[in-house]
């Protein structure tokens, strides 16, 4: 396999995307939807979300966790609440239909919430808070799935890495979004450092049996973000995400049955700011704050002080530009989804 990078446009990766799973049944406009996650993923540096799901993904549908002919059903409950059940169809589909029904209800009554059960993996969920900033949204969501990190004092896997996401609508240069994982650190960085051959800090994951590593190969279970508060923010959003909507996943997968495949599940407040005052001047004052921000005096060893997300942003600038670089491994991964549906390679060039 070469170690040359292959930089690639972002149109093609989006087009070679859609193809993979048009290939697998899926309708065009649903695959496209998986497409522009994980192009959003790749366009920001985010690569533990970017390709490297493709095989994960093809998967999901081999396993029957993923059906790509499902269609989510939405349901309303009381007022500008909804539920969204998503049947297995995939995390990116299901969270549009929750988002596009979400804004609507939220520009009647300003404010919505919508329960989402029974999809698959939701992909960067800043994406989300970024479509609805764009629209004149505040939003917080959150997501619930598997139990893929330890509760803090544990020693195995028992709730999951709980993705948040916070958006507010910043004018013409963008929202500015808040997007984490409750763990210390992404499986992306995981994968990366063993990948690279190189040791991870202490505190950032354990072992299969359960003890702090330092050693990539070894780390099996990410722990999480300030001990305690990261733990308790997983649990919380495991009971309004998943819960709250009569789709539990936890306790059937960390208890004694241990049943359960791959699903998720999530939790989305949108609030249109123009309900409550001028769109306009929210968004002004959202910059004139960010601007104090930036102009703080900084501590030793800090160059510049970033807003949430703005390191991406610069590097989704830059890679629109110039194209997305992917390594080997992630060109591995667009090869294993590739070759057996007969899906063209997208176009490249050496880095």
């Amino acid at each position: 396999m070469s170690q040359h990078r292959k930089i690639v446009a972002a149109e093609d990766l989006r087009r070679f995307v859609g193809e993979i799973f048009a290939a697998r049944g899926m309708a065009p406009a649903d695959a496209r939807w998986i497409a522009e996650l994980i192009v959003f993923a790749e366009l920001r540096g985010v690569d533990s979300h970017g390709v490297t799901r493709l095989p994960g993904y093809l998967a999901f549908i081999d396993k029957g966790f993923l059906d790509p002919k499902a269609r989510p059903d939405v349901r309303p409950v009381i007022g500008a609440s909804l539920v969204v059940d998503g049947h297995k169809a995939a995390g990116p589909v299901t969270m549009m239909v929750a988002l596009d029904e979400a804004a609507n209800a939220a520009r009647r009554n300003g404010i919505s919430l919508a329960l989402v059960h029974h999809t698959t993996h939701t992909g960067a969920v800043g994406y989300y808070a970024e479509w609805a900033g764009k629209r004149g949204f505040a939003s917080i969501i959150v997501i619930g799935g598997v139990p893929n990190m330890a509760y803090h004092g544990a020693r195995v896997a028992s709730v999951a890495t709980g993705p948040l996401t916070i958006g507010v609508p910043g004018g013409a240069e963008g929202p500015i979004v808040l997007d984490m994982a409750t763990s210390v650190a992404a499986w992306g960085k995981l994968r990366q450092a063993k990948l690279a051959g190189l040791p991870i800090p202490d505190g950032w994951a354990l072992s299969e049996a359960g003890e702090p590593t330092t050693d990539p190969v070894l780390a099996m279970t990410p722990l999480p973000v300030g001990g305690p508060k990261g733990a308790g923010m997983a649990l919380m959003f495991e009971y309004l995400a998943s819960v709250m909507a009569g789709a539990p996943i936890l306790s059937a997968m960390v208890g004694a049955s241990g049943r359960g495949g791959h699903t998720q599940n999530a939790m989305v407040i949108l609030i249109d700011v123009a309900a409550f005052r001028p769109l306009e001047e929210f968004a002004a004052d959202v910059r004139a704050y960010a601007a104090i921000l930036k102009d703080l005096p900084t501590t030793e060893g800090v160059d510049e002080i970033l807003l949430p997300g703005e390191r991406g942003g610069r590097e989704a600038r830059q890679r629109r530009e110039k194209g997305i670089p992917l390594g080997p491994s992630a060109w591995k991964d667009i090869e294993t989804a590739a070759v057996p549906l007969g899906v063209a390679l997208p176009k490249f060039r050496l880095a």
